[in-house]
């Protein structure tokens, strides 16, 4: 049987990522879109004359209780994230949030009350990154420097020419009640370094610039290893950079934009083309893999638990960024 969906939210992230990799999905059986829910009617409309089958709503509890779907994905604003979240699994239905999820302290709280009283749902997040091919070799890598209790260093940096010009709404420019460019960008390699040390945690934060133009950096301890991630809204171009350094191994791991090098012992560092987290397009790619693991792996106890672990463990981290940081 199709996994049956309930979609809040068709903006930017639902027609860009959400809906083309869903209709993949549904012509091969793994999935069907019963209900879909937006404040906006045109986009209501559009999406229901193109999906004949698919009930629009204004309210999610409203889409939830009539349509009663195996699975709520959360394509909202992130301050709507935790209203249509709680709505789903009080009703014993399953949730896919694109990220953050959560902001705040309160919002930590809430989630793990959650988590608490309902342990058999799944609250999964959005964190696509996870299946691109050069992502995979970080977490390989770090996952031996943790076996090896390694030192390491992991350097990021994220420019981006301002706010999402494609986005629905301008939630990206209000970082009081939406994240910011942590909340939009940074949580992503918060993300890998939860992945790295679960039991990681913020040792700094400093966030500057007027909203839509900011730039923030994270520092974290991540026991014998150290990251630090900085994101701005401020750059002149697209520009993505992750590195890693294992000292002991004479290592460097180094992924800018579409390209990966991998240096060893100081020598020649070898490259491989592998997309840049810096194209849209290429983001929005990885949305396909993400839903073929949820479908595939929806019924495993194991699985749905390390993703909703994932969940806590990262909204711990932003949250923890966001309530130490410092402004210039």
């Amino acid at each position: 049987m199709p996994v049956t969906i309930g979609l809040c939210g068709l903006g930017s992230a639902a027609e860009r990522a959400h809906l083309p990799a869903l209709t993949r999905a549904e012509e091969t059986g793994a999935c069907a879109i019963a209900g879909v829910c937006d404040p906006d009617p045109s986009r209501r409309d559009l999406f229901c004359e193109r999906a004949r089958e698919a009930q629009g709503f204004t309210d999610v509890a409203a889409m939830l209780d009539t349509v009663q779907p195996d699975l709520l994905v959360i394509a909202s604003p992130p301050s709507a994230h935790l209203p249509a979240i709680t709505a789903a699994v009080e009703r014993d239905i399953d949730v896919l949030c694109e990220k953050p999820l959560g902001i705040n302290r309160g919002d930590l709280d809430l989630l793990r009350c959650l988590v608490e009283r309902h342990p058999e749902r799944l609250i999964a997040p959005v964190h696509q990154y996870r299946f691109a091919p050069a992502w995979r070799v970080f977490t390989r890598t770090l996952a031996v420097a943790a076996r090896r209790e390694a030192a390491f260093r992991i350097d990021v940096s994220v420019d981006r020419p301002g706010t999402d010009p494609l986005s629905a709404g301008g939630w990206r420019a209000d970082p009081e009640h939406e994240g910011g460019i942590l909340g939009d960008h940074a949580v992503h390699y918060l993300a890998l370094t939860w992945l790295a040390h679960p039991e990681g945690a913020v040792a700094s934060c400093m966030r500057a610039g007027e909203p839509g133009s900011e730039t923030a950096s994270v520092g974290l301890q991540l026991g014998p290893g150290r990251a630090t991630v900085t994101a701005s809204y401020a750059g002149t171009a697209r520009r993505n950079r992750i590195a890693l350094d294992i000292p002991a191994a004479g290592f460097h791991l180094e992924w800018q934009d579409d390209a990966l090098t991998v240096t060893r012992r100081g020598g020649p560092g070898s490259v491989r083309r592998v997309g840049a987290l810096s194209q849209r397009q290429f983001v929005n790619e990885l949305y396909g893999p993400l839903y073929e693991e949820l479908f595939a792996r929806l019924d495993d106890p194991a699985w749905r638990a390390i993703r909703t672990a994932e969940t806590l463990g990262v909204a711990q981290l932003l949250a923890g960024a966001l309530g130490c940081a410092t402004t210039n």
